[in-house]
């Protein structure tokens, strides 16, 4: 994940009123055309005004194509509601410009975030693509010059101008991407909302069925004999907890999360609470914008104070885990190189190296350029 979320409401911009070249004249002279688009929020439909002004660039690019509605839905549950499939989109979620160039829709993308802009192997297939700035806060002014008709968002992390990018009515579509089990959903929203539904089914499919084969091999293995792990994020003594995208991957593999009782997904704790909990293995997400050597920060994790007496650290089973692999579109081969770690001999049929290569062929290459768990 290149935005480094380790793991708002959604809203609907009004749509430009599609008109004929006939009303375009009669514009001229006119105030204009209104309408209404609907917002689902799955109890009730509120209807909200159109401009009432339409420009001959809005027409022209309306006029040119065939024009269906579409809905979709959202990671969260919600749905949304657009008048026409949209032709200019805005990712400010990097796993969401991975998973649309999976399935064939990268010629959509007019801007990402700038994190994005430094991961080679996506922009070498979006060169199009411009920066809007950070993710977190998104650049109005920059995503209103390139006049999209949707921008993508986290859904477990909206951006934290929410406000502002509803007053400059600019649609918002809540998709995650990163976690493994609406990795499949929201993979098929994207194929619904960019008419590449045909080549989402085919990549949605092998996650759920990778998914499957997996947990059916896990069904097998006795509970007691899952092993403790403990699951450190990005930023050091922060655990994965219950309803992280760690957890839930660490979970489906056969592992025991030593922070199963804590409160929230994230939390920090200390050096001796790792100690006292004696996991048999300990995994660390390493951010994509980490710039020091895998051996390094695996050297540094092995020698905190006190650690040379934890199970895992004793029997050298500490692993890292790039955060590419552990969360977004790949994280169906994360999930099988995790099992693999816990469950050696039930999954010595399963290649992930293999898995990660056919995925790099068929769907995003170059994504298999560098090491995804070390050692």
């Amino acid at each position: 994940m290149h935005d480094s979320f380790p793991e708002g409401d959604r809203m609907i911009r009004p749509w430009t009123c599609i008109a004929t070249l006939t009303i375009v004249l009669c514009l001229a002279m006119a105030a204009g055309c209104a309408g209404t688009v609907s917002r689902n929020t799955g109890g009730s439909s509120d209807n909200v005004a159109l401009p009432s002004v339409v420009t001959m660039s809005d027409v022209s690019v309306h006029a040119s194509k065939n024009c269906t509605p579409v809905t979709i839905t959202q990671t969260d549950g919600t749905e949304v509601s657009l008048p026409c499939h949209p032709q200019r989109i805005i990712v400010a979620n990097s796993n969401a410009a991975e998973m649309m160039i999976a399935i064939g829709a990268q010629d959509r993308i007019v801007g990402v975030t700038q994190s994005t802009t430094n991961v080679s192997y996506i922009m070498e297939k979006i060169p199009q693509a411009e920066s809007i700035g950070d993710w977190q806060v998104l650049n109005v002014e920059k995503i209103l010059s390139l006049n999209p008709d949707i921008v993508i968002a986290f859904s477990s992390a909206k951006p934290k101008n929410m406000d502002q990018l509803a007053a400059a009515n600019i649609t918002i579509v809540s998709l995650d991407c990163y976690r493994l089990p609406t990795l499949a959903h929201d993979a098929r929203a994207l194929g619904k909302l960019t008419g590449q539904s045909n080549e989402a089914e085919v990549y949605a499919r092998m996650v759920e069925d990778t998914i499957a084969e997996v947990t059916g091999k896990i069904r097998k293995i006795d509970p007691g004999d899952y092993p403790l792990v403990y699951s450190e994020g990005y930023t050091d003594f922060t655990v994965a907890g219950p309803g992280s995208g760690a957890d839930e991957l660490l979970t489906l593999a056969g592992g025991k999360n030593i922070a199963a009782d804590v409160a929230t997904a994230s939390a920090k704790i200390s050096t001796e609470w790792v100690v006292a909990k004696k996991p048999g293995y300990i995994f660390k997400a390493v951010s994509s914008g980490n710039l020091k050597p895998f051996a390094e920060i695996l050297a540094s994790l092995k020698s905190r104070t006190g650690w040379e007496t934890i199970p895992a650290v004793k029997n050298d089973r500490v692993y890292l885990f790039a955060n590419d692999i552990e969360f977004g579109p790949r994280a169906y081969v994360g999930l099988v190189y995790t099992a693999q770690i816990l469950h050696i001999d039930e999954f010595r049929d399963m290649h992930p190296r293999v898995m990660l290569d056919e995925y790099a062929g068929r769907y995003v290459s170059g994504t298999n350029r560098t090491g995804m768990v070390y050692p």
